[in-house]
C-alpha cells in the first residue's frame, strides 16, 4: 500500500471515530480528509487508477460491514465516508473509461476490477436492506453513472447485469419510495440501453416468463383502478386474436394481483413511478414505457402483454378519465379542442399547476377533456409503437374496460345529456386515434351487428343508426357527424362493414344491359378513350375506365341538370367553383388509401367471396326479388336524401357531407354506385342520381304554382348564404321545399365536380387544367 493511502486510512478512521465520539459535522471532517489527502498527493505522486479505486472500495467495505454488524439503531450514511468513497470510486471510473473510449468496447481495468471484486453485486445488497439509512439513494447515483459510462454491450456480462436485475426488481417492490428521483433516473438510462441494445430487454424478464410460464406478476395496489361502475367484461375481436388461448381480461387481472412473484419487475417498476406525486417523475416513466412497448423482440412483447398490468393500467386510465368529465360539459365545443402539443404531451392527471390551468378552463369540464385526451393520445402512442401481441393485448383491454364500459353505457343512455356528451366524446376519439390497430379495434366495436340480439342493446351499429333517424334533432345532427368522421377513415373496418361489402357484389347493376351501355358511347367518347389509352407508356399504370369514364361528359350533364333551369335559384354556373376543393380532397384521400389494394374496375363477380357474409345474407331476400339491398347504412343515406323537403336545413346538410365523403373514396364499385348515371341499374336500384331526380319531379308542382316561386327561391338562397339584401319576402309552409331545392342544386353540382375531378386526377391532368377536356354541357 502507498503511503498516500495509509495515511488516507489512518487519517478516516480517526476522523471517524471523532465524529462518533463527540458528534461533530461529519461534513467539516470530510472536508478536512480531502484537503489532507491533496497535501498528501503533492508529497507522493497518485497510485493508479485501479489501486485508487481498490483503495476506496476498501475503506466502504470496512464501513459497511461495521454498521451491518451493529446492534440497534445504525447511523446514516451522511454520517459515514461511503458517499465519499462512492463518489470518488465513480469518478476513478469515469475517467478511465473516458480514456478508453476508443479502445473498440473493451473492458477497461478499473471495469474489471468491478467485475472481479463483485462491487456491484455489494453494494445492491447494501441498498436492497438500505443499510446503513440512505445508501440505496447513493448506489442508484453510482450504478446511473457507471451505466451512462459503460458501452451497452458491457450489460450482456452476468457480473454487471444480475446485480442490476437485484435492483430492478428491488425497485418494482416499494411504493412511494424516498429515492424516486434516483430511482427513476437509474431506470431511465437502463431503458436507454435497451433502446441501443433491444436484446438486452431479455435479461430482465423473468425465466418463467420466457417460457411462457403460468401468468403472474407483481401489482402495485394503486395501478389499479377503484371497482369501476361500468361493465368491464371483455371480448376479443377477431382482429385482436392471439396465438394464446383467450384469458377474460378480469380473470388476467385477478391472478395478478394474487401472485407476489413480478415477471417482468422492470415494467412493475415503471408502473409504480407512473403515480408518483412528481409530474416530472411520472411523465420520464410513461416515456420509459412507451421506449419498452417499441422494443422489437417477440418475447418482450408478448410478456408485457401476459404478465404485466400495462393494458389494464392504459385502460383503467382512460376510464378514469372519461368519468371524470361532467355531463353538463358542452358536447358541441369538444370537437374544437386542439391535439395541441400540450395536449400530447404527458401530464399527471392530479396536476393543478398554473401552467395547465392557463391551458384550460375556457367552459367547463375542458380541463376534464384535456386530460382525457392525454391519456387517449398516449395509449393510441403506446399500440402505435408496440408489436401485435401487445398492442393486441392493449385493444383487448380498452375494449373491455373502457368500450363496453363507460362508452356503451354512455350510447345506451336515456338521458340526452348524457348521450349527447358521449356521441360528442366518441367522434373525439376516432378522429384523434392514429394507430390502425387501436382504430380498427375501436371502430370495428362500432359497427359490430351483434348477432346474438339482431337490433337488440348489444348491436353498437343499428343503435348508431337509429340515433341519426330519431329525434331529438340535435342527436341526429352528432350521429350523423359520428358516422361521417367514421367514413373519414377509409381504411377502417367501418368502411368495409358499412359500405364496402355491399356494393362490392355489383347488386346494383344490370349487367345484362351492358352491351347496351357500351354502344350508347358517342363516337366521339368512344374516340377519346382509343386516343388517350395510345398515349400511354408501356411502365404506367392503365387509366381505370370506371374512375374516369369516358364518357365523362354525360355524367357531369346529367348531375348538372338534375334541377330543371327554370328552377335553379341562380342563373350563374358555378359548377367550376367547386373544382378546386374536389381535386385537392380526392388527391388527399388517394394518398390516404394507396396502400388498401383496392381494385382499378368494377367488375361483376361471378360468385361472392363468402356466401355467409353479412352483405350476401342480407342482400339475398332483395335478391330474389330483383332489388338490390344497399345495405343498413346506404338504406338509411336514401332514405334521407329522399326526404329532403321535410327536414331541417342542418340535416340536409351533413347528410349531403356524409354522400359526398364516400364519394371521393377510390373504390370503383362505391364510384360507379354514388357517381356514375349512366350505368345500367337493376330493378328498384337507388342511386344518389335517381333519388334527387325523383325528389325534384315530386316538389316540382308545388313550387312552380306559386307565382313569385322564382323571387322566393333566389330569397331562399340569399337567406342560406346569409346575405339579405334585395329581397324582403316572408316565408311560409313551403320553406323546406325551396331550401331542400337548393340543397339538391348545390348538391349535384358538388357531385358532378367530384366526378370530374376524378376523371382529371386519374388521366394525369394537373391541378385546375379544365381546357384539357372540355366539357360539352
Amino acid at each position: 500500500m502507498s503511503c498516500t493511502q495509509i495515511f488516507g486510512f489512518v487519517l478516516s478512521e480517526a476522523l471517524c471515530r471523532s465524529a462518533h465520539r463527540k458528534r461533530h459535522d461529519p461534513a467539516m471532517f470530510s472536508r478536512i480528509s480531502d484537503a489532507l489527502q491533496a497535501a498528501a498527493d503533492v508529497v507522493a505522486p497518485p497510485c493508479l487508477r485501479v489501486e485508487d479505486l481498490h483503495y476506496h472500495w476498501s475503506q466502504l467495505s470496512a464501513v459497511c460491514q461495521r454498521i451491518v454488524a451493529m446492534e440497534g439503531q445504525v447511523p446514516a450514511v451522511e454520517e459515514t465516508h461511503v458517499p465519499r468513497h462512492l463518489d470518488q470510486m465513480l469518478k476513478v471510473v469515469m475517467a478511465e473509461e473516458r480514456e478508453e473510449r476508443g479502445a473498440g468496447g473493451s473492458v477497461s481495468p478499473c471495469v474489471e476490477y468491478l467485475v472481479r471484486e463483485k462491487v456491484l453485486a455489494t453494494l445492491v445488497s447494501l441498498a436492497a436492506t438500505d443499510r446503513p439509512l440512505g445508501v440505496r439513494q447513493h448506489t442508484y447515483v453510482f450504478l446511473v453513472g457507471i451505466l451512462n459510462h459503460l458501452h451497452h454491450s458491457h450489460l450482456h456480462h452476468a457480473p454487471i447485469h444480475k446485480p442490476l436485475q437485484v435492483m430492478v426488481k428491488t425497485s418494482s417492490e416499494m411504493r412511494a419510495s424516498p429515492y424516486e428521483a434516483e430511482e427513476m433516473e437509474f431506470l431511465a438510462i437502463l431503458c436507454e440501453k435497451i433502446r441501443q441494445d433491444n436484446s438486452i430487454i431479455l435479461l430482465y424478464i423473468q425465466p418463467v416468463a420466457l417460457t411462457s410460464g403460468v401468468s403472474s406478476g407483481y401489482t402495485p395496489e394503486d395501478s389499479l383502478p377503484s371497482t369501476p361502475t361500468h361493465s368491464a367484461i371483455p371480448r376479443l375481436s377477431e382482429n385482436t386474436a392471439t396465438t394464446t388461448p383467450t384469458v377474460p381480461l378480469a380473470d388476467k387481472v385477478q391472478k395478478l394481483k394474487d401472485k407476489p412473484e413480478s415477471n417482468f419487475p422492470l415494467v412493475d417498476a415503471l408502473l409504480n413511478l407512473c403515480h408518483s406525486a412528481d409530474r416530472q417523475i411520472s411523465s420520464t416513466a410513461h416515456d420509459c414505457l412507451v421506449s419498452l412497448a417499441s422494443v422489437r423482440e417477440g418475447q418482450s412483447s408478448s410478456t408485457m402483454a401476459r404478465h404485466t398490468l400495462l393494458s389494464h393500467y392504459l385502460a383503467s386510465r382512460l376510464l378514469t378519465a372519461v368519468d371524470a368529465i361532467p355531463t353538463d360539459t358542452e358536447p358541441a365545443l369538444i370537437e374544437d379542442v386542439p391535439l395541441s402539443p400540450s395536449v400530447r404531451k404527458e401530464t399527471n392527471e392530479s396536476s393543478d399547476s398554473e401552467e395547465e390551468e392557463d391551458d384550460v378552463g375556457e367552459f367547463p369540464g375542458r380541463k376534464e377533456i384535456v386530460n382525457f385526451l392525454h391519456w387517449l393520445v398516449y395509449c393510441d402512442k403506446v399500440v402505435g409503437v408496440s408489436e401485435g401481441v401487445l398492442g393486441s393485448s392493449i385493444v383487448e383491454a380498452v375494449r373491455g374496460v373502457f368500450l363496453e364500459g363507460a362508452v356503451h353505457a354512455g350510447l345506451f343512455s336515456a338521458d340526452p345529456d348524457t348521450l349527447s356528451l358521449y356521441i360528442a366524446l366518441t367522434t373525439k376519439i376516432i378522429a384523434s386515434v392514429t394507430s390502425p390497430l387501436l382504430s380498427t379495434g375501436i371502430i370495428g366495436w362500432l359497427i359490430e351487428e351483434g348477432e346474438e340480439v339482431e337490433g337488440g342493446e348489444g348491436s353498437m351499429r343499428q343503435r348508431l343508426l337509429d340515433l341519426c333517424q330519431k329525434p331529438p334533432h340535435h342527436i341526429q345532427i352528432q350521429a350523423l357527424r359520428l358516422l361521417q368522421v367514421l367514413v373519414e377513415r377509409p381504411g377502417s373496418v367501418g368502411v368495409q362493414g358499412l359500405v364496402l361489402g355491399y356494393v362490392s357484389t355489383r347488386g346494383y347493376h344490370d349487367s345484362s344491359a351492358a352491351e347496351h351501355q357500351q354502344s350508347s358511347w358517342s363516337d366521339e367518347e368512344d374516340e377519346r378513350l382509343k386516343h388517350r389509352e395510345g398515349e400511354r407508356s408501356p411502365d404506367s399504370v392503365p387509366i381505370s375506365r370506371t374512375l374516369a369514364p369516358a364518357n365523362i361528359n354525360k355524367i357531369v350533364k346529367k348531375f348538372l341538370t338534375v334541377v330543371p333551369e327554370e328552377l335553379r335559384s341562380t342563373s350563374k354556373d358555378d359548377f367550376e367553383s367547386y373544382m378546386a376543393d374536389a381535386q385537392r380532397q380526392y388527391q388527399d384521400t388517394c394518398r390516404s388509401c394507396a396502400s388498401f389494394g383496392w381494385p382499378r374496375e368494377a367488375v361483376t363477380p361471378e360468385c361472392p367471396s363468402d356466401s355467409s357474409s353479412t352483405a350476401s345474407r342480407e342482400s339475398r331476400p332483395e335478391a330474389e326479388g330483383n332489388t338490390y339491398y344497399e345495405g343498413p347504412f346506404l338504406s338509411m343515406l336514401m332514405d334521407f336524401l329522399e326526404h329532403l323537403p321535410d327536414q331541417d336545413y342542418d340535416i340536409n346538410l351533413q347528410v349531403t357531407s356524409l354522400v359526398a365523403t364516400l364519394s371521393l373514396l377510390p373504390h370503383p364499385h362505391l364510384h360507379e354506385y354514388l357517381l356514375n348515371p349512366t350505368i345500367p341499374l337493376a330493378g328498384g336500384t337507388r342511386t344518389p342520381f335517381t333519388v334527387l331526380s325523383g325528389v325534384v319531379t315530386r316538389i316540382n308542382p308545388t313550387i312552380v304554382t306559386r307565382e313569385d316561386y322564382q323571387d322566393h327561391l333566389k330569397v331562399t338562397r340569399y337567406q342560406l348564404l346569409g346575405t339579405m339584401e334585395e329581397f324582403d319576402l316572408e316565408r311560409d309552409e313551403d320553406d323546406r321545399k325551396f331550401e331542400a331545392l337548393i340543397v339538391i342544386e348545390e348538391f349535384s353540382k358538388e357531385l358532378a365536380s367530384i366526378a370530374y375531378a376524378k376523371y382529371m386526377i386519374e388521366n394525369g391532368y394537373e391541378k385546375g387544367a379544365l381546357n384539357l377536356c372540355p366539357l360539352v354541357i
